[in-house]
């Protein structure tokens, strides 16, 4: 005999399911406390606790469907007040912020976007990633994109320029712009290396087309791994946010029909996780105290210096907008470059040469060699096959001079945000010492 059934009224079958353990709990947590630097007798505090705790209930790590409210979106809110922009998207890191950006913009094969020959490979490795093809560009005395080059290398296939504000200084931005706008091509800003630094009163990353941010642990800002996507369009915020995420359609009626042409597509996955996107949240607060920490200590040590003749600082097109992570100078030559750099290591100065011939340098175009040789990860050959071999940039290491002439006659000074007054005189002491002894 059946029982009647619990839809016509009879007994359920299933009472009650659960609760049932967590599959993250105290030892997830217990994992993640060992990554600080507890004493002894602290830790052996914090493993009482973790052990006494008999309904510790783990979090929900993924930031959807969240029952509690997502730390990722309240980063992306705290970030996005911040920067003052309408619309941020988290995503793992800076280099998914770039193909995110790409794709939204349509990037795709037949393409070129103009890309500067001193940033990490991974900004020119995101456009071949979006099979298009990457114009390398020179760069000026300010280390950043030599505005005057990328006019020249401006083709009828150049669909974007992805400029980058490299170690913390803002690019030319108000030329770059006339140029985009002239042609009529979106501009990328690369913030990986320059979060909460500005430009002539506006925030990098909030000025262009749309803007990418790296939270990677070696940045101003860090979550361990992460970026964002920032733009003040609505269509390319939805664009790049259903790439982020398999295109899964996070429209204000995802399973609705397409709105307009371009909304439904395959995307990929480059979501962050709530671990990533608390951390984050603790260090977007923090920030104006960080920028407060690089700006000040960056002018007590250029401010103290003395400067033989024949060398310089770098030229930063908007010295108030820096972000003040490095102070960079540059020497007469080569021979006096590398002298200098020794002479001040010795002198405990935080210096550090930038080119090497002998070493290479992911930040240097010309050891791309995986662009330089046009390398292709499948049989089809994309991006390259994607325009006609004669009408591909010609890639030479010598392509871009100026690169090369300002890197390799470049000394970098790392400055930290915490260093006291007292740091900042001993390590432009060390500096002039140094100078003071150039023959």
């Amino acid at each position: 005999m059946m029982d009647k059934l619990a839809l016509d009224g009879g007994a359920k079958a299933v009472e009650k399911l659960g609760p049932y353990p967590a599959k993250i709990g105290r030892e997830e947590l217990a994992e993640l406390l060992s990554l600080w630097e507890f004493s002894p007798a602290s830790r052996k505090k914090l493993e009482a606790v973790l052990r006494s705790e008999k309904n510790l209930r783990g979090p929900h790590l993924f930031r959807y469907y969240n029952p509690k409210p997502s730390k990722v979106a309240e980063a992306e809110k705290a970030f996005a007040k911040y920067l003052g922009v309408k619309h941020v998207l988290a995503v793992n890191s800076c280099t998914s912020a770039l193909i995110a950006s790409l794709r939204a913009l349509g990037v795709g094969a037949g393409d070129e976007v103009i890309v500067p020959a001193y940033t990490f490979f991974a900004t020119a490795a995101t456009v071949c990633a979006s099979n298009a093809i990457p114009v390398i560009a020179d760069v000026d005395d300010t280390l950043t994109l030599d505005p005057r080059d990328v006019e020249r290398k401006i083709t009828p296939r150049t669909k974007a320029i992805t400029v980058v504000h490299m170690r913390g200084m803002p690019a030319q931005m108000d030329q770059l712009l006339a140029i985009a706008r002239k042609h009529k091509i979106a501009l990328i800003e690369d913030v990986a290396q320059a979060a909460g630094g500005s430009y002539k009163g506006k925030m990098l990353g909030s000025i262009g087309t749309m803007g990418c941010f790296s939270f990677d642990y070696y940045k101003i800002l860090n979550s361990g791994e992460g970026g964002f996507v920032v733009t003040n369009d609505q269509w390319l915020y939805t664009r790049a946010q259903s790439w982020h995420d398999t295109a899964a359609c996070w429209r204000p009626d995802r399973y609705g029909s397409e709105r307009r042409e371009g909304e439904l597509f395959c995307g990929e996955n480059y979501r962050m996780s709530e671990l990533q996107g608390a951390v984050a949240v603790a260090q977007i607060r923090k920030a104006s105290s960080y920028l407060k920490g690089y700006r000040q200590n960056k002018r007590r040590i250029a401010q103290a210096l003395e400067l033989p003749k024949g060398v310089s600082l770098q030229r930063v097109a908007d010295p108030k907008g820096d972000a003040g992570i490095c102070l960079i100078l540059f020497m007469p030559d080569i021979q006096k470059t590398k002298w200098a750099l020794q002479a001040m290591q010795a002198e405990g100065v935080p210096a550090g040469g930038i080119y090497d011939q002998k070493v290479k340098d992911w930040h240097i175009y010309a050891y791309w060699e995986h662009i330089l040789g046009r390398k292709a990860v499948a049989s089809d050959g994309l991006p390259w096959s994607g325009v006609p071999k004669s009408e591909l940039p010609k890639y030479d290491p010598k392509m871009c001079p100026q690169c090369l002439d300002y890197l390799s006659r470049a000394i970098m000074i790392d400055i930290q945000w915490a260093y006291s007054a007292r740091d900042c005189k001993a390590i432009a002491d060390g500096i002039n010492k140094v100078l003071g002894a150039l023959k």
